[in-house]
């Protein structure tokens, strides 16, 4: 019976550091990862061959494909050597099923191809002048460019208060300062993050965006234009504005403004019906279909924040308009060259000396060149773009499976060295005060965008930043979204750089003392102590799984014992004991249930819910805490006297502390049904 039972305890113990513990290697894709974001910096893309081979019928001619690759100049013809290596290699790994790129160098398209499959059990293969991509949050830039068009009109100002153009709702006015227009294109605007019920799915109608925007805006929780926080329901609510303004649905408005005049024929906000044949599959990692698993195509509902499919023979028509000043065709302007110059400036950065946000586009510098751009990820598609324009250059990739560090940072690092060659190694700079601002900066910090209303806080408190100072000024950065640390060496500045994927730090606020914010570019963390700890929490839940695991076969194997081997009465009576077994019960369940729907890569109960599952999940605190109160009663009343009752009523209390951790966890972190309502 020992054995048997430390056994089981050891074996608890271990499953449950694997279900709660903070990853320290890369984490499966989940819940925890970026939904309609842009995946950590050092993410983005390259690629492929002009095709001139494509008949106007729209058939594919092989033996012009061959005789126009053979005549490729020789710079093209090695850089596309070079992409393929990369993208097979790639593909080899297991990292996506398929992918569309493009190159641009000098205002041209030098490199255009697709890769794998849009389909692995059809064996369909990407072409990437006809295969349709979502491109998830890139869709940020079509809505930006439709905002700036009428501002360009003087239809809209970029500094008026977003209320000036909404009618069926308002933003509440919880903070001295409006929220603009400006705000929401450099993701300033300060809301609060919001997972449930993103999306849709495809057999559902999506809400109209003004009664979407309306039912789910989610709360004001910063000081606009003060810190930065990716809000996808921002963008989304730009949409409403061009909406409101223009007098057109966003769809329409932008075919009609922006698709059209570019000839992005392919290209549109959400799957048109009849659904084209010409769709990527969205694939997950893990499955039988080539070592993947396919996964539903939905309908985002904040639309304008990420729902654009589109091709990347139509993406390029997009990116030449932006690096070529606005002007298209025989001389024609989507915006004018003031607006653009306007749109791609920074507008906002946490630093100084920190890369930040121009008018929907991100900016970075690496390799001694500043580029501006944007990621996406969504169920089964992840989309990276990048533009210099100073040289009218960029690359644009999109693959059919889940975002992850591995294949986007290799790509990025690729093909930036590829266009854009490193000018020198990243070295350490003297500075005397760095060392003690590493000491400083030290400690556990959880990302400002978050949902702070509901129970997906889990989701970022599971993905807590750890940050250590080795010594020498350094910083050692624990990112469980990334996998693995990150160093930064100190720069004279008094920030610190990662010379590895060229990415900035720096503290924000507190001058010389603690920092409360700690910013990579404009990725910013709070920092947290006590109970907002997530490692605190891991911790106590493992034990209260083991108690309540103990608990339950305790008394099951308990009750076997006194049937069989006729041992005697239990101390405890039927209502204590059947009480505390169907609250030991729901707390095991709630939480392998909860940790499951979080880990799942396509938690579709959270982005489409909540559904009845989700809701009746939530209800179980609830019961758990009712049946809480009569089990401190007993605790403390006991169940008479004798060595085996204080045994058992120890036992008891024990049992009815996990409990109370439970709830209080529960509370803390949103895992109740009024986080719903809040």
């Amino acid at each position: 019976m020992r054995r048997r039972l430390l056994l089981f305890c050891l074996l608890l113990t271990a499953c449950a550091r694997a279900a709660f513990a903070q990853p320290a290697n890369e984490p499966e894709p989940g819940f925890g990862g970026a939904v309609l974001a842009p995946p950590p910096r050092s993410e983005s893309g390259p690629i492929g061959t002009e095709d001139p081979a494509r008949l106007p019928s729209g058939t594919f001619d092989p033996e012009a494909a061959a005789a126009a690759e053979a005549n490729l100049p020789p710079e093209v013809e090695n850089l596309k050597s070079y992409v393929d290596g990369v993208m097979s290699g790639l593909i080899a790994a297991g990292e996506f099923p398929g992918a569309a790129v493009l190159i641009i160098q000098d205002g041209k398209v030098v490199l255009k191809s697709g890769y794998g499959f849009a389909d692995v059990r059809a064996r369909q293969p990407v072409d990437p002048n006809r295969t349709r991509f979502r491109v998830a949050s890139i869709s940020k830039l079509i809505t930006a460019t439709a905002v700036m068009q009428l501002v360009e009109q003087g239809k809209a100002d970029l500094n008026a208060d977003v209320n000036t153009y909404l009618s069926t709702f308002k933003i509440p006015a919880n903070y001295p300062e409006p929220v603009t227009l400006a705000n929401i294109l450099t993701h300033t605007a300060g809301f609060d993050d919001r997972y449930l019920g993103l999306g849709t799915a495809l057999t559902s109608a999506p809400l109209p965006l003004g009664q979407y925007l309306a039912q789910n805006m989610p709360p004001r929780v910063l000081p606009p234009g003060k810190v930065f926080s990716y809000s996808n329901h921002g963008l989304a609510l730009a949409g409403h504005v061009v909406e409101n303004v223009s007098g057109e649905e966003f769809g329409t408005y932008v075919q009609q403004n922006i698709l059209a005049p570019l000839g992005m024929e392919s290209s549109s906000f959400g799957i048109p019906y009849p659904m084209p044949q010409d769709i990527a599959v969205p694939y997950n990692h893990g499955g039988d279909e080539g070592g993947f698993t396919r996964t539903e195509l939905d309908r985002v509902q904040a639309a304008p924040a990420g729902d654009f499919i589109t091709t990347a023979a139509d993406m390029a028509k997009f990116m030449l308009v932006h690096l070529n000043k606005g002007t298209y065709g025989d001389d024609e302007h989507l915006l004018s060259e003031p607006t653009i110059n306007r749109m791609q400036a920074k507008h906002f950065s946490e630093a100084e000396s920190l890369d930040g946000w121009a008018y929907g586009f991100a900016e970075g510098h690496r390799n001694g060149v500043r580029w501006i751009g944007h990621d996406g990820s969504w169920l089964g598609f992840c989309a990276q773009l990048v533009m210099v324009p100073e040289t009218k250059s960029g690359f644009f990739l999109v693959y059919n499976a889940d975002c992850r560090f591995a294949a986007s940072a290799s790509l990025r690092k690729s093909l930036f060295n590829a266009l854009w060659p490193p000018k020198g190694d990243t070295v350490a700079e003297a500075n005397p005060d760095a060392e003690q601002r590493a000491q400083n900066l030290a400690g556990t910090y959880m990302s400002v965008r978050r949902a702070r209303a509901d129970f997906t806080a889990m989701a970022a408190a599971a993905s807590q930043v750890s940050i250590k100072a080795p010594g020498e000024g350094r910083l050692v950065v624990n990112w469980p979204l990334v996998g693995h640390d990150l160093t930064f060496l100190p720069r004279a500045d008094g920030t610190w750089i990662n010379p590895d994927y060229q990415l900035k730090a720096a503290a924000v606020g507190g001058g010389q003392g603690i920092p409360m914010r700690f910013a990579i570019e404009a990725d910013v963390f709070d920092r947290v102590a006590g109970s907002n700890e997530w490692s605190i929490w891991s911790a106590a839940l493992a034990g209260v799984v083991v108690v309540c695991a103990i608990a339950l076969w305790s008394w099951i194997t308990g009750a076997l014992s006194r049937q069989i081997l006729g041992e005697p009465l239990a101390v405890i009576k039927v209502w204590p004991r059947l009480t505390g077994f169907l609250a030991a019960s729901i707390v095991l369940a709630s939480l392998v249930a909860m940790a499951a729907l979080l880990s799942q890569p396509a938690p579709l109960a959270i982005l489409h819910g909540p559904t009845p599952m989700l809701t009746a999940l939530l209800a179980m605190p609830v019961v758990v805490a009712l049946l809480a109160v009569p089990m401190v009663l007993w605790s403390i009343t006991g169940f008479g006297d004798g060595t085996r009752a204080r045994l058992a009523q120890i036992g008891y209390a024990i049992l009815t502390i996990a409990i109370l951790v439970f709830l209080a966890f529960a509370w803390q972190w949103g895992l109740h049904p009024f986080s719903l309502t809040r």
